[in-house]
């Protein structure tokens, strides 16, 4: 694909892009305990730009002490960070791109349990996910602290940043502004929308005239709240026009607030580009450049939405945690280069517990001075048994060091219980990942064994000088009376392939993987019923993606039984004890063991009983989520 508009240059005001991919906003956890830059955030942001992306965006950067909701946020708020944000800004220059600094206060979207103060607001009136109440701003707070963006953006232009993007989406201050659903004030900055719109048009004039002209000012929006009574895309296209006219130079148009925080980091279960008919709407209304943005991961889809004149730029985030190098492959016809992000919001989850951010399947994500690593002086012989997440990634962390390596995988495919991951319909762009993994082994130089289960005999006449074992994890039927029966399946046996049609199905467990594996079966023509120990499906999995899940049962009509105690299973049915103490029972041709496995370690303790010293990786080490399996096995090959 020749992507002739996705690669096309555009100007930002002043500022020319080589083309229309850039990067999104996304917070970090990378500055020190009191926002300023570290080694680490140089690192990460200039390996983006090294990658190809046309404009570098930083994390959401605080403008003001006040709205700092955790101590690592980058700041802007005091002269004393001009060094290091100055160190930024030519790091990402160096590495071949300019970069624009996000300009925000988190209003009450933030807790005095991790900021130590008590939120400000238009209104008190708490977020209804952080729920504290926030104290609401008087009257002449407000110009003082709109002072505190053009201060900020003066000091980004200072630094020798290339633009400013002030956050007026997802519900932070400038947002809760225009919202009724925040702001429910009745003197000049509430309102009807023009008084509820004052504090973002009077930011951008004070900042404008703060930069002059020749500075450009992106502004992100959000089309709508997605709630009853929020903002609404008619609201915002009038929003729009007004901050054209006050000199904003593109709008990346986003959705949602901490209320509908699904809309702001979408996960898997919502199509890719779910928010492209936004950024249409407003790029019929406005002159401007329109940006579009949320879930975009595909290239293809960013040139289709370019070509069509839906938005005249496309931002990507997770994407470029997953590969930073997305936009090269791509511009270079490789795009089976590219590691698909397989949006899992691990980098989302770290965040919200204010951790540092990782990329569950990109070990390289925020440690990039650890990377690549010196190849090793003495190459070693090294055996990986186990072809799942944990031991592809060993395998090539191995490799990577200079050993010679050899993976041994007992089935058919590579890719464990991973690589069922994108049966469900929603997920199938998960499915991805394991294909782009076999490459990655073979253009590394790794013997790969398949349909090759090894024993310690095997082991002794290999003769390795080390041993990986990445033998996984295996399921754990209960203790269930007729739990043996003919037409008694794993989950994993099950979305390995079943026949479509053949009756209906009962799948016993509560996690992800339970839900994951009934939408399948719905998804094939069977009728479908979960029986779940406790009252909550997914909990396993974080929030948003918990979300999606829910959403997916509940689209497709799988049948749920919350507080279920099974009794038996038989021929035709599953008899159980339901929450309130009945007994009942629901029919089952077929019967799906969902529940949580358990370390398979049996192999690496048979070669320690034989006196060697295996490394056991990933879930045979203990159960753990993806990132652990990935991170854990690349960690431990890079010490070998």
């Amino acid at each position: 694909m020749t992507y002739a508009s996705l690669w096309s240059p555009i100007t930002l005001g002043t500022l020319v892009l080589r083309h229309r991919l850039m990067m999104a906003a996304m917070g970090s956890g990378f500055p020190t305990a009191d926002g300023a830059v570290t080694d680490r955030l140089v690192r990460y942001l200039a390996r983006r730009a090294e990658g190809g992306v046309a404009l570098v965006t930083t994390e959401a950067t605080a403008v003001d002490p006040s709205g700092a909701p955790y101590p690592s946020v980058l700041r802007a708020d005091d002269d004393a960070q001009l060094p290091g944000l100055r160190r930024l800004a030519q790091a990402v220059h160096a590495a071949g791109a300019p970069i624009s600094m996000q300009l925000y206060h988190a209003g009450r979207q933030m807790s005095r349990r991790m900021s130590g103060r008590q939120p400000l607001a238009p209104s008190a009136i708490p977020c209804p996910l952080v729920r504290e109440m926030p104290r609401a701003l008087d009257a002449d707070e407000i110009l003082p602290l709109i002072e505190r963006f053009a201060d900020a953006a003066a000091r980004a232009q200072a630094a020798g940043f290339d633009a400013v993007e002030v956050h007026g989406a997802h519900g932070y201050l400038v947002h809760q502004f225009l919202t009724p659903l925040a702001n429910q004030r009745t003197d000049a900055w509430g309102g009807d929308l023009r008084g509820r719109a004052r504090f973002a048009l009077e930011a951008v004039r004070g900042i404008r005239a703060r930069v002059g002209r020749g500075f450009p000012i992106l502004f992100k929006l959000s089309a709508e709240d997605r709630l009853p009574g929020g903002l609404t895309i008619d609201d915002t296209l009038t929003v729009g026009r007004w901050l054209e006219e006050a000199g904003v130079d593109a709008l990346i148009v986003s959705a949602g607030t901490y209320g509908s925080f699904e809309w702001i980091v979408q996960p898997l279960a919502m199509p890719q580009a779910c928010l492209r008919a936004y950024a249409a709407r407003f790029s019929a209304v406005v002159a401007i450049p329109v940006v579009a943005v949320g879930r975009v991961t595909d290239p293809a889809i960013a040139e289709d939405i370019v070509a069509r004149g839906e938005a005249a730029l496309v931002a990507m985030g997770r994407a470029l945690l997953a590969d930073p190098d997305l936009p090269a492959h791509a511009r270079a016809g490789r795009g089976d280069a590219v590691r698909p992000c397989i949006t899992c919001n691990d980098c989302l989850t770290q965040l919200m517990k204010a951790q540092p951010i990782r990329c569950a399947i990109n070990p390289e994500m925020g440690r990039e001075a650890d990377f690549p690593p010196p190849r090793v002086a003495a190459p070693k012989r090294v055996l990986v048994v186990g072809g799942g997440m944990a031991g592809i990634h060993a395998a090539l962390a191995a490799r990577e060091r200079g050993h010679e390596v050899t993976l041994h995988e007992s089935g058919a495919e590579l890719g464990g219980r991973f690589r069922l991951a994108g049966r469900p319909a929603w997920k199938e762009e998960a499915g991805a990942l394991v294909p782009y993994l076999t490459r990655r082994l073979h253009q590394a130089g790794v013997a790969t064994r398949l349909g090759a289960p090894v024993t310690l005999e095997h082991v002794k006449s290999l003769a390795p000088d080390e041993v990986v074992v990445a033998t996984g994890a295996r399921a754990l039927p209960p203790d269930v009376p007729g739990i043996g029966g003919p037409h008694v399946r794993t989950a994993e046996e099950c979305l390995a392939g079943v026949p479509d049609g053949g009756g209906d199905a009962v799948v016993l467990g509560e996690g992800n993987v339970a839900c994951e594996v009934a939408c399948y079966l719905r998804e094939r023509g069977r009728e479908v019923t979960i029986l779940a120990p406790g009252r909550d499906l997914a909990r396993d999995v974080e929030p948003q993606t918990r979300k999606g899940v829910l959403a997916q049962v509940e689209r497709l009509g799988v049948g749920v039984a919350r507080e279920c105690r099974v009794e038996e299973v038989r021929e035709r049915e599953v008899s159980f004890t339901d929450g309130d103490g009945r007994s009942t029972s629901v029919p089952a041709a077929l019967v799906v063991v969902a529940g949580p496995p358990v370390p398979d370690d049996e192999f690496a303790r048979t070669l320690a009983a034989a006196g060697w010293t295996p490394h056991a990786v990933g879930d045979c080490a203990g159960l753990g989520d993806l990132a652990g399996a990935v991170h854990g096995a690349t960690d431990l090959a890079r010490r070998l």
